[in-house]
């Protein structure tokens, strides 16, 4: 006759106590007389139960997350943001209490955001999700957070000063690498190899580390950076930058665009005749961007996988508040190279 595997019901049966017994035994810090936890402990381990942790979580109080978004570009922190929501709906029916805080840098201030992390403590939330900040002001709210039991995400960001518990974001160091080497093949048999970059706001740690890691590529495969511009993440800037690229140094031969930002790049080289001929590698893939692909303004994307990071973020979140396993340190999603040729797949 095979074996029937013991469920909690026949466990809490067996021993005379409640089903809310037997799923408190499994957690160290419930309250539970030591002899009562043993004996569940020990007869669980006769019959090989195990609790179905998320299971478990229809019979406990609601987990809270909040997020608070306070970024740039919405055609790029919009993808984190369909990442989060999308893995709440997956999620949903296990007993979340969700709330989502769109902030708009330029529109809305630094206090704002702060007053939202301060709504967060107050209310006795579970988790938080930190999406687009990387300045300084914000690290003692979140120790404070953290001192009060919140666990703290960062994405895109690592806000490696503060205590934060874990991070989700993309491999900057290897994406520098791979915009200077798609910048050398392009480039592969032309005398002239002359390339500028245009980053997001050079203030940010990540266009820093990007800048760095373009640098040691351009040395290692042989071409020379004539200038980087900083676009500070407006477009109206870009535009101004790009114009004044192509007074400075009339025979570009190559672009990177390392951030978002990108689209008043595309425009101008629509107004020059030798537009399609120069190197243009960017970043991310949004609707916007697919007609300069497709045309061939642009040669090559490199896809940070916005989308990944912001899903990885909340469910990685999740599991920790209902399973109880720690997670530190940085989680990252894998770049992505897209041309013409395999657009389609990401559209």
């Amino acid at each position: 006759m095979p074996y029937k595997r013991k469920t909690i019901y026949d466990l809490a049966s067996e021993l005379n106590v409640s089903i809310a017994a037997i799923s408190r035994a499994f957690d160290p810090n419930s309250k539970l007389s030591k002899e009562k936890r043993e004996l569940i402990l020990a007869t669980a381990k006769k019959y090989g139960y195990q609790p179905n942790k998320m299971a478990s979580r229809l019979s406990m109080n609601d987990i809270k997350i909040g997020v608070l978004n306070f970024s740039y570009l919405k055609i790029f922190y919009s993808e984190i943001i369909d990442g989060v929501n999308d893995a709440y709906n997956d999620l949903k029916d296990y007993k979340i209490d969700y709330v989502l805080h769109n902030l708009q840098r330029g529109e809305n201030t630094k206090e704002e955001a702060l007053h939202v992390l301060d709504t967060f403590l107050v209310q006795k939330y579970d988790g938080v999700i930190i999406i687009g900040i990387y300045e300084d002001w914000v690290i003692d709210k979140v120790n404070e957070l953290i001192d009060n039991g919140i666990k703290v995400v960062t994405v895109q960001h690592d806000l490696i000063k503060s205590h934060r518990t874990f991070s989700y974001l993309s491999n900057y160091d290897v994406i520098g690498e791979m915009a200077a080497q798609l910048c050398s093949m392009l480039l592969h048999g032309v005398a002239n190899r002359k390339t500028v970059m245009f980053t997001g706001n050079k203030v940010s740690p990540i266009h820093q580390q990007l800048i760095e890691a373009f640098c040691k590529g351009a040395k290692k495969y042989n071409f020379e950076i004539v200038e980087i511009y900083d676009t500070r993440d407006d477009p109206a800037v870009a535009t101004e930058a790009v114009a004044k690229a192509f007074r400075d140094h009339p025979d570009i031969a190559a672009i990177y665009a390392s951030s978002a930002n990108s689209l008043p790049l595309c425009k101008y080289l629509e107004t020059i005749d030798n537009g399609k001929q120069i190197a243009f590698v960017a970043s991310d893939v949004f609707p916007e961007l697919h007609p300069y692909i497709e045309s061939g303004y642009i040669d090559a994307t490199i896809y940070q996988e916005p989308y990944k990071m912001g899903y990885g973020a909340f469910d990685k979140l999740f599991h920790m508040l209902a399973g109880g396993e720690m997670l530190a340190g940085s989680f990252m999603s894998t770049p992505r190279v897209v041309m013409a040729a395999n657009l389609k797949d990401y559209k």
